[in-house]
């Protein structure tokens, strides 16, 4: 970045030793006339060097100010982003904190499922446990059955061939007590290994139940999963930008205070200026007296001076050093 203070120096450095060189660089007989009545060539050329470097100025003090305030526009619109994209931001955490508590509520929802589906598959467990000692009893009785049934054929085939009628009829009767008693033992068995199937049918429906509920819980916790992720994704670029548009402000508060300083240095090099200028009217007011003194003394050989600072440029000096034209935009 140039500093601001290197162009007036760069271009008054010129115009103070310009009108010299133009002087030295005029014909004889422009230098040194003798005629007090000619033309002041001296002054006319110093005053359109001066005149020169002043569009000059004036141009550059322009173009300053436009860049300025296109400068100040920009900072406001990026202003106005940022503060989009930090309401933006706060919408979405707000979303994130209401989605992350929908995902902690289905985990518990999904815990408490688990849990009544090991309940109901060590039911189901206990149950098939239970029917198949029931079948195991079940066979046994059966075989027993037909034991008692054998025993009682042997027995009839025994009896038969004896006379003692009535010991085997109590026999037989006792026997058919047993046998009905074994029926009836037989189809309570029955009865509960029907319940029981019926049981375990129920509790595998539930258990299908459950492990279809369970999946769509691990498909919607695998959709929010995805939800999330894409959330962290948009929540990390925005915390870029933000980072980027904050090293932009930052950038542009430091150019703002170097241009600050160099406008404080550019003041005290005008006041330096105008405390320069004041001395050289001064050493001027002090050279044409003592030259007017040397020509009433010396009225056969007139002097005139090689170089005179004409008026002008103090003026000019007072306008492009005075700090009122300097003019700073704060944000």
């Amino acid at each position: 970045v140039e500093e601001p203070g290197a162009t007036p120096q760069r271009y008054l450095g010129p115009v103070l030793g310009e009108p010299r060189r133009v002087v030295a660089a005029l014909p004889e007989s422009m230098r040194l006339d003798s005629n007090p009545h000619g033309f002041p060539w001296e002054m006319v050329i110093c005053a359109a060097v001066a005149a020169f470097f002043a569009v000059l100025l004036f141009l550059w003090r322009s173009f300053r100010s436009v860049r300025s305030r296109l400068y100040v526009g920009r900072e406001k619109k990026l202003a106005i982003m940022l503060s989009g994209l930090i309401e933006e931001k706060c919408k979405l955490l707000e979303k994130f904190s209401l989605v992350q508590k929908e995902y902690e509520d289905y985990e518990v929802a999904s815990s408490l499922e688990d849990a009544s589906f090991e309940k109901a598959a060590a039911e189901a467990r206990s149950l098939e446990a239970t029917c198949e000692k029931l079948n195991r009893s079940n066979s046994e009785l059966e075989h027993e059955i037909l034991c008692l049934e054998k025993e009682l054929k042997e027995e009839k085939s025994k009896h038969s061939q004896q006379n003692e009628l009535m010991p085997l009829a109590d026999e037989s009767k006792s026997l058919k007590s047993q046998v009905a008693e074994a029926k009836m033992i037989f189809k309570r068995f029955k009865m509960t290994e029907k319940q029981l199937k019926i049981a375990i049918k129920d509790a595998l429906n539930e258990n299908s139940h459950l492990q279809e509920s369970q999946k769509q819980l691990l498909q919607e916790a695998e959709v929010w999963n995805e939800q999330v992720s894409e959330l962290n994704k948009q929540k990390i670029t925005f915390e870029d930008s933000k980072v980027h548009a904050e090293q932009v402000l930052n950038d542009k508060d430091n150019h703002i205070k170097t241009l600050t300083e160099r406008f404080l240095k550019m003041k005290d090099w005008a006041a330096r200026l105008r405390e320069d200028v004041t001395d050289d009217d001064n050493l001027e007011l002090e050279v044409n007296s003592e030259s007017e003194d040397g020509l009433k003394s010396t009225p056969t050989t007139p002097w005139t001076p090689l170089f005179t600072l004409p008026c002008h440029c103090h003026s000019i000096s007072e306008t492009v050093c005075s700090p009122s034209k300097y003019t700073v935009t704060s944000v």
